[in-house]
């Protein structure tokens, strides 16, 4: 039997990761969690496993949920990650999941005390409890603003990132590499990550969620001024319609980072993508569609830009160098212990749709066109 902690279980992928680790295996995991004690902490943590299991269409899982996860109330963020390490059991392996995603400047502290002290802690712990094994997931866009051929190695350049997330990312990949000597150590890198796919359901509305969040606001913001015109009218967009965006799925990441942990593969950086993905052409095309929007101008400079173009812009600033620097990320890692096909998951333009309108009706005053009539969701965003 293999005893796992994990971090993060109550989020986006730690959590399709438990799910996977419950489905794969027959072993306990234990997870870190905020709560005011460990009784607060497991209620939590199995509330929210359990509606992920039921969102993903695995409500089967539910009672190995009960049986086999177990929560210790914590806060990686201090020391020894607030945990009780005396009521641990000895721990294999531990799961490093948790990350602020936070990117914004105004908010470095807080993504540093997550992202970088939160992993040098959990790494501590790790030692603590005797585990042999860490598993790390990072990101793919520890990458920042390098094109092309993007393989699975370590950060050689952080100067290439492009924002307070990225960093602290790479500074927390380093921390991870620092620890080869005393803990086997796997570093997983997830592109931009979306819901379940078979039923598209997800936890955490950030990637291509939140950009299309953006550009809701943008048209409810415009309209409010300008009535209709955004429904005839074509806005430039600073943007590559030919960059490629590496979209996958959560279940895939989950499935596949199962995989590498349960293999003997020497390798320690694996990219959890897709095999393949949409332009940024047919991406944004598909959100504006949906939305009631045409397709916008695609430019590579600000020059022209009018009041409305600059409206959209600023609400731009994270989703920039997904639009504009294509990468194409390396997958023979990942391959090599999931096969060929493990990565590929279709996004063309009916998955498209399905994915961001599973999205656009949780949110308040989103307008669906299904034909002959507008159906306009009230549930708040």
């Amino acid at each position: 039997m293999t005893t796992r902690l994990l971090t993060g279980a109550t989020g986006f992928v730690g959590g399709a990761v438990v799910l996977e680790l419950l489905d794969r295996t027959d072993d306990p995991v234990i997870a870190l969690v905020r709560g005011k004690d460990d009784s607060e902490a497991t209620r939590r943590l199995h509330d929210t496993l359990s509606a992920m299991a039921d969102g993903y269409g695995r409500s089967d899982l539910r009672p190995e949920i009960l049986r086999r996860t177990v929560a210790v109330h914590g806060d990686m963020t201090v020391d020894g990650c607030g945990a009780d390490v005396s009521a641990l059991p000895p721990v294999d392996e531990v799961w490093h999941c948790a990350a602020s995603l936070r990117y914004e400047e105004e908010y470095r502290t807080e993504i540093e005390a997550q992202n970088v002290q939160g992993t040098a802690n959990v790494l501590d712990l790790a030692r603590t409890v005797g585990a042999r094994t860490f598993n790390y997931v990072s990101t793919a866009y520890v990458a920042g603003s390098r094109t092309d051929l993007i393989t699975e190695g370590p950060v050689t350049d952080p100067s290439v990132a492009n924002n307070c997330y990225e960093q602290t990312k790479m500074r927390a990949e380093a921390l991870v590499e620092a620890a080869a000597g005393d803990l086997r150590i796997r570093i997983m890198r997830p592109t931009v990550v979306i819901g379940h796919s078979v039923t598209r359901h997800g936890l955490n509305w950030s990637g291509l969620y939140g950009f299309a969040r953006q550009v809701l606001v943008f048209k409810k913001t415009a309209s409010r001024k300008l009535g209709t015109f955004l429904s005839h009218a074509r806005v430039r967009l600073l943007a590559d319609p030919d960059t490629v965006v590496n979209l996958v799925p959560v279940d895939i990441v989950a499935r596949n980072a199962v995989a590498i942990s349960l293999s003997d593969s020497p390798e320690t950086y694996f990219h959890l993508g897709n095999s393949e993905g949409p332009t940024v052409r047919a991406m944004v095309t598909q959100v504006f569609e949906l939305l009631g929007l045409r397709e916008p101008l695609w430019v590579d400079d600000r020059d022209g830009f009018t009041a409305i173009d600059e409206a959209l812009d600023g609400g731009m600033n994270f989703y920039r160098s997904y639009l504009r620097y294509n990468k194409r990320f390396d997958l023979t890692n990942t391959a090599a212990v999931c096969g060929p096909d493990a990565s590929y998951a279709p996004t063309g333009p009916e998955e498209m749709a399905e994915y961001l309108l599973y999205y656009l009706r949780t949110l308040r005053g989103f307008q669906e066109n299904t034909g002959s009539e507008r159906v306009v969701h009230p549930v708040a965003a």
